[in-house]
């Protein structure tokens, strides 16, 4: 089933496009990562699909019905908002304390911390946690997630890698964490100068179907080398240890090997 549409659409800020008559799908199932190069139009993309961004051409359509899940890189909350207020709004403790996958979620990403506690004053990491428990705990049958591992801890991304994998409906992620990528995702779209160009498999399998190898390079850092995220975890898979696990058999296998890339049919 279809879930969202996109056709021929176009935006701009500026003289040069972000997304130039793009036309794509996302259906039921489709595992996406989404990579390119800072500023290139991913979060553009992602804003577009969840029509929270009018684009300037072209036509976006949601299936009727549509459960939908955003998550943007700034995490904003209503001023005196709690944790409690903000994940687990007005539902009755008796209701949500059966639900497994709040008591799932909260475990995860909120041990802890206190549901009473006032937003104002957490730290990034803590507020990128809420943000993502807030997205996690309804039921949705697609979720766009831009940068969902910024702030967060080893524990936290191993957390969030298996609970996406075991979790039901569509999922579109920005992140320029390769390993999360390679764990979460099975096709993988590239926002390149103005288009959308799509690959099978996750980011190893993207790599090698580029042309000569040129996939979209890591952002650089201050000193002039290169790096995927804020820390070891981002880097190039080569340079890097293996990802510790938070504890035995919890983690995630990267891997052995890319499956076969075979480039798909790409936007016009």
């Amino acid at each position: 089933m279809n879930l969202i549409n996109l056709e021929n659409v176009a935006k701009s800020y500026g003289p040069k496009p972000l997304l130039d008559a793009v036309s794509l799908g996302l259906d039921e199932g489709d595992r996406i990562g989404v990579v390119g190069r800072n500023g290139g139009g991913k979060s553009t993309l992602v804003s577009v699909l969840a029509k929270e961004t009018e684009p300037d051409a072209g036509r976006v359509t949601h299936a009727r019905g549509l459960r939908l899940g955003h998550l943007v890189q700034r995490d904003v909350f209503p001023d005196g908002a709690t944790v409690r207020s903000v994940v687990i709004g007005d539902r009755a403790e008796h209701e949500w304390a059966g639900d497994t996958r709040v008591r799932d979620v909260l475990a995860g990403l909120l041990p802890g911390l206190d549901l009473d506690a006032p937003i104002a004053g957490m730290s990034g990491g803590e507020r990128r946690r809420i943000a993502l428990a807030r997205l996690l705990v309804p039921e949705s049958d697609l979720i766009l997630l831009d940068e969902p591992t910024n702030h967060l801890d080893i524990e936290a991304i191993d957390w969030l890698a298996r609970h996406l994998r075991g979790r039901r409906g569509a999922l579109l992620i920005v992140t320029h964490d390769r390993w999360f990528l390679d764990t979460v995702t099975d096709r993988t779209w590239e926002v390149v100068d103005g288009r959308v160009e799509r690959y099978e498999g996750g980011y190893s399998a993207y790599v090698l179907a580029k042309p000569n190898g040129r996939a979209s390079p890591p952002p650089p850092k201050p000193n002039g080398r290169t790096c995927c995220a804020r820390n070891w975890h981002g880097c190039g898979a080569a340079r890097r240890p293996a990802r510790p696990s938070p504890s035995s058999g919890s983690t995630p296998r990267r891997p052995s090997s890319p499956t076969s890339p075979r480039p798909a049919t790409r936007s016009n």
